[in-house]
């Protein structure tokens, strides 16, 4: 039967996929686990898929039915990890993986209701469903976190998730109704055609994100050498602009209001500071804040609190966690050994 060895080639494929997001270190941490994490629930359904029909074990049948109630939200928190800081991303992930707990427990709950589990797991994808779009719905400026050069291949990919996760429930949902009208073969038959139609779609994904990154990687290269004079002098205009106008002192600047102000589309000055710099938008707007943070440290004796907030740091554990990793000491130590030494 086709679906044996095309459900065992999935699971190798998204296990190859989840090593490759590991090494995707242009990710931030958070995010690249979530992305590893759902290819490996991915990798592990899709064996279990292959240990049911094609030896007949259903006695992994309950981790197989749970699987989906955590691939959705894990999916979720992977693209949402790259649009919050790491603060709000860490409480998102306990609330979400917490409701994941909670619906698992929820299957098991003896309710006397024919589809009653396969109900559950579609509520459950089709909220996350909706979560994704409206994350989608946003553009790809909305990737705070992530690498800005980056912004429209993650879109592409949140995109093409939010299909896979609506045409899963679909297939979910035709397959549960054939079980009830105990039409195995058929449903046997319609989890051969899902796993290849899953099997195509991955391969052809892999492909695109691969030679997508290529392509980029090799055009960022030709961009850079036919326009360094131009990157250059972008990067100082932003520069000029969060320094004289004191813009980086806004905490909620985001790329697009950015670029907006030094006159150019969000994308050229995205390339422009990956280029020069070697760091995304956000990054580059950090270091700024982060010389004001220390100026206004050495200069004078405002409160630590204060100097945050002055600097344009939302949060003081955001701060503090990035002035330690700038310049190796936490905001009140560099203030006084740096005072003393004057």
């Amino acid at each position: 039967m086709i679906s044996i060895p095309v459900s065992f080639l999935l699971a190798a494929l998204f296990g190859g996929l989840a090593l490759a997001t590991l090494a995707w270190r242009s990710l931030p941490g958070q995010a690249r686990g979530m992305f590893a994490g759902v290819f490996c629930l991915m990798a592990v359904e899709a064996s279990l898929v292959g240990m049911r029909f094609a030896y007949g074990h259903f006695e992994f049948l309950a981790v197989q039915r749970i699987l989906p109630v955590w691939i959705a939200p894990v999916i979720y928190l992977a693209f949402i990890s790259l649009t919050v800081t790491v603060e709000r991303a860490r409480r998102l992930i306990v609330w979400n993986l917490g409701a994941a707990a909670i619906v698992t427990i929820v299957l098991y709950l003896p309710v006397p209701v024919t589809g009653y589990v396969d109900g559950v797991i579609g509520i459950s994808y089709a909220v996350y469903s909706l979560a994704l779009a409206r994350i989608w719905i946003n553009g790809q400026d909305v990737f705070a976190e992530a690498p800005t050069n980056m912004g429209g291949l993650l879109h592409k990919l949140l995109l093409f998730s939010i299909l896979v996760m609506v045409a899963t429930l679909l297939i979910d949902a035709l397959v549960a109704y054939l079980f009830a009208q105990e039409r195995q073969e058929d449903a046997a038959l319609a989890i051969s055609g899902a796993s290849l139609f899953f099997l195509v779609i991955a391969v052809g994904a892999a492909i695109g994100f691969l030679g997508t990154r290529f392509g980029r990687s090799r055009n960022t290269g030709k961009e850079f050498a036919a326009s360094e004079a131009r990157q250059a002098e972008l990067v100082e205009a932003a520069r000029t602009v969060l320094i004289d106008q004191e813009f980086f002192r806004d905490p909620s600047l985001t790329l697009t209001r950015l670029a907006r102000r030094v006159g150019v589309p969000d994308r050229e000055l995205s390339r422009a500071v990956n280029a020069v710099e070697g760091v995304n938008v956000s990054q580059f707007v950090n270091l700024v804040r982060l010389a004001e943070a220390e100026r206004l440290l050495v200069t004078t004796d405002e409160p630590v609190g204060r100097i945050q907030e002055r600097a344009g740091f939302l949060t003081r554990s955001n701060f503090y966690r990035e002035f330690q990793k700038a310049y190796g000491e936490a905001p009140g130590a560099y203030r006084k050994n740096a005072q003393s030494s004057l």
